[in-house]
Protein backbone atom coordinates (compact mmCIF):
# COMPACT_ATOMS: atom_id res chain seq x y z
CA UNK A 1 0.00 0.00 0.00
CA UNK A 2 1.69 3.51 -0.84
CA UNK A 3 1.93 6.30 0.86
CA UNK A 4 -1.15 9.21 -0.29
CA UNK A 5 -0.42 12.10 2.04
CA UNK A 6 -3.65 13.27 0.26
CA UNK A 7 -5.55 10.39 2.49
CA UNK A 8 -4.57 11.94 5.77
CA UNK A 9 -6.97 13.19 8.04
CA UNK A 10 -6.77 15.87 10.50
CA UNK A 11 -7.36 15.89 13.80
CA UNK A 12 -9.24 18.13 15.96
CA UNK A 13 -7.95 20.76 17.50
CA UNK A 14 -10.14 20.45 21.20
CA UNK A 15 -10.43 17.34 21.99
CA UNK A 16 -7.46 15.77 19.13
CA UNK A 17 -9.99 12.74 17.19
CA UNK A 18 -9.30 11.50 13.92
CA UNK A 19 -12.11 13.68 12.03
CA UNK A 20 -11.92 12.36 8.43
CA UNK A 21 -11.84 16.23 7.54
CA UNK A 22 -8.27 17.27 5.74
CA UNK A 23 -5.89 19.38 8.07
CA UNK A 24 -7.18 23.06 7.51
CA UNK A 25 -10.60 22.41 6.66
CA UNK A 26 -13.51 22.57 9.11
CA UNK A 27 -13.94 19.94 11.23
CA UNK A 28 -17.14 16.91 11.03
CA UNK A 29 -19.59 17.40 13.98
CA UNK A 30 -18.06 14.48 16.07
CA UNK A 31 -18.03 13.38 19.71
CA UNK A 32 -15.48 14.17 22.18
CA UNK A 33 -12.57 11.91 22.27
CA UNK A 34 -13.12 9.36 25.00
CA UNK A 35 -16.62 10.65 26.39
CA UNK A 36 -18.75 8.47 23.50
CA UNK A 37 -21.37 11.34 23.88
CA UNK A 38 -20.43 14.81 24.53
CA UNK A 39 -20.55 16.41 21.14
CA UNK A 40 -17.06 18.31 21.10
CA UNK A 41 -17.25 22.08 21.45
CA UNK A 42 -14.31 21.54 18.28
CA UNK A 43 -16.89 20.66 15.68
CA UNK A 44 -16.34 23.15 12.69
CA UNK A 45 -12.90 24.28 13.97
CA UNK A 46 -9.87 23.49 11.41
CA UNK A 47 -8.63 20.29 11.46
CA UNK A 48 -4.86 19.92 12.45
Amino acid sequence: MRFDPGMCEGNCPVCGAGVGSSPGTPTTMHQRAGTGTETCPGSGQPAL
